[in-house]
């Protein structure tokens, strides 16, 4: 293990012991489910996130901030996501090319850095996430554990299999109609809905917007992608109330929004709430 000294002394940045969680790793590679616990584990314990690709830098980073988060005591949780395996994770949080880190506290994102970084400078960044994270309260640690033994989960059906890997292809337009042709035929299928609104919402954060009203609702798009869906929701509400010629299209999209973050959110509940109150 190594001892990075004086220059990160972290007893005295996070000296409560606060609420102990279990890790498999302390860099664990990153899929859209790992993602999701790792956002709510944000809430008691800085996560960072390493956005990689094949390189020399990205190797080089990886190895650095693996001892570092060895070396925490378990204040830091640590995730990476792969450019290569994963393209659309790190286009959820903005991120375009690698290597690259972020932070979450409390399942918001902060950029750290992208490119190449010394020791030392590594060493001081995370020295300010460890104080911000402190004055949010959050102060728990991670431990090392054994990986959970996997739940056992419903196959998908060879269309929905079909459309997964064409995202995992990286055709966001052959996924797009194979979620639509299931929806056609199934227009219950609340995952095809969910998994169609999810694909949209990855074209639209790729390829931009050219008109005004676009641009407005690309900014929910980025805000939903950030983790912040009362934001995306407010912002798009706002443009209901504003814009009495587009309103169906804005409603369209919130709609789609609210099938990404799901019925029962309470961001959810209160947005059906307020645009129901400005349609009646």
């Amino acid at each position: 293990m190594t001892n990075f000294g004086s220059a990160f002394d972290l007893s005295s940045l996070n000296p409560q012991q606060g609420d102990e969680l279990t890790v498999t790793g302390w860099l664990v590679k990153a899929d859209q489910e790992v993602l999701k616990r790792y956002l709510q584990l944000s809430e008691k314990v800085p996560v960072l996130m390493l956005i990689s690709d094949e390189s020399q830098d990205s190797g080089n980073l990886r190895q650095l901030l693996t001892k570092v988060l060895e070396s925490s005591e378990g204040r830091f949780a640590g995730i990476e996501v792969s450019m290569t395996t994963s393209p659309q994770l790190a286009q959820a949080v903005g991120v375009s090319m690698a290597p690259a880190m972020l932070a979450f506290l409390s399942g918001q994102p902060a950029p750290l850095f992208q490119g190449a970084i010394a020791q030392e400078q590594l060493l001081q960044v995370l020295s300010q996430v460890l104080h911000l994270a402190s004055q949010n309260g959050i102060t728990g640690r991670v431990k090392l554990g054994k990986a959970e033994a996997p739940k056992e989960e419903k196959p998908l059906s060879p269309e929905h299999e079909a459309a997964f890997a064409a995202i995992e292809s990286g055709d966001l337009e052959g996924a797009r109609a194979q979620y639509q042709k299931i929806i056609t035929e199934y227009p219950n299928d609340k995952e095809a809905a969910a998994g169609l609104a999810q694909v949209e919402l990855m074209i639209r954060l790729q390829g931009g917007a050219t008109d005004e009203l676009g641009k407005q609702m690309l900014g929910a798009d980025q805000l939903l992608a950030s983790n912040n869906p009362e934001g995306a929701f407010a912002l798009l509400l706002d443009l209901f109330s504003q814009r009495v010629e587009d309103q169906e299209q804005i409603r369209e999209r919130l709609l789609s929004l609210f099938a990404l973050v799901g019925d029962s959110h309470p961001a959810v509940l209160e947005a059906r709430r307020r645009l129901a109150s400005l349609m009646f």
